[in-house]
């Protein structure tokens, strides 16, 4: 949690109720997609008869389902809702989508979108060019900023990057996952001389990725460009001078037009 939400927590005008409410429906992520009430307890830290109450009031508003035979609850389809309604209200994505088509075209490879969230990236806009992994179609999933937002932390100052480092869960996705601080720092300081991100491995093993930074119109990051592709078809050298240029001119076409 960011000190911003820290302190506006702090405000007489923060509902707690609320917030434990929230808590509820965001037990569900990558690893949990059917909870159990215990569950539930566990995951929130909220006592058993606050969550029954916030899982019945989720479920008469629509956002919960319940299995009656194994009384385990899960997202109901109505809760895709609020992410449509925030992607089609989203000025960056409705810029983006066109380009990233672009790209993926003319390069072959998987095209995305990302933006920072505290210390994650976002992806807003996924654009697979083989199935994978079913996850890789998904917007909406979030890898750690450290080891997938490099492009993005090369535009912010310095402290903001070693904020984000320092809060960060650095724990390795791979056996190539580059973990250290210091490290990290290093390869945000090589990308900020290039302007581009190359990730060799650190989140999908067999996978390169390059990436830039989307500037808005205050000349801030709002987001960041990915292509990936398979290192069974691409080195880091042929990647570095194909497809590095193309999400160099995709992320400037993006930020031109916002």
């Amino acid at each position: 949690m960011s000190d911003e939400n820290k302190t506006k927590q702090d405000s007489p005008l923060f509902v707690s109720s609320l917030e434990k409410a929230v808590r509820v429906l965001e037990a569900f992520d990558e690893g949990h997609r059917r909870l159990s009430l215990t569950d539930m307890v566990r995951i929130t830290g909220l006592n058993k008869s606050a969550v029954q109450r916030f899982l019945y009031t989720w479920e008469s508003l629509g956002y919960i389902s319940k299995d009656e035979k194994t009384r385990q609850v899960k997202l109901s389809p109505k809760a895709m809702r609020l992410g449509y309604n925030f992607l089609r209200g989203e000025r960056l994505v409705e810029v983006a989508t066109p380009f990233l088509l672009e790209a993926r075209e003319r390069t072959g490879n998987s095209a995305y979108l990302g933006t920072l969230y505290d210390t994650s990236i976002i992806y807003l806009i996924r654009l697979p060019q083989r199935l994978l992994l079913f996850e890789g179609t998904l917007p909406g999933r979030s890898v750690p900023a450290f080891c997938g937002g490099r492009a993005f932390l090369s535009c912010l100052e310095d402290s903001e990057v070693l904020d984000i480092l320092n809060k960060s869960d650095r724990s390795a996705i791979t056996p190539y996952t580059i973990t250290d601080i210091d490290e990290n720092i290093r390869e945000i300081e090589k990308i900020r001389e290039k302007g581009f991100c190359i990730s060799m491995q650190e989140q999908l093993v067999g996978e390169i990725a390059v990436s830039a930074p989307v500037l808005g119109r205050d000349g801030k990051p709002c987001a960041s460009v990915y292509i990936s592709a398979s290192l069974s078809e691409w080195s880091q050298e042929k990647a570095e001078a194909e497809i590095a240029p193309m999400v160099l001119e995709t992320a400037g076409r993006i930020s031109a037009q916002l």
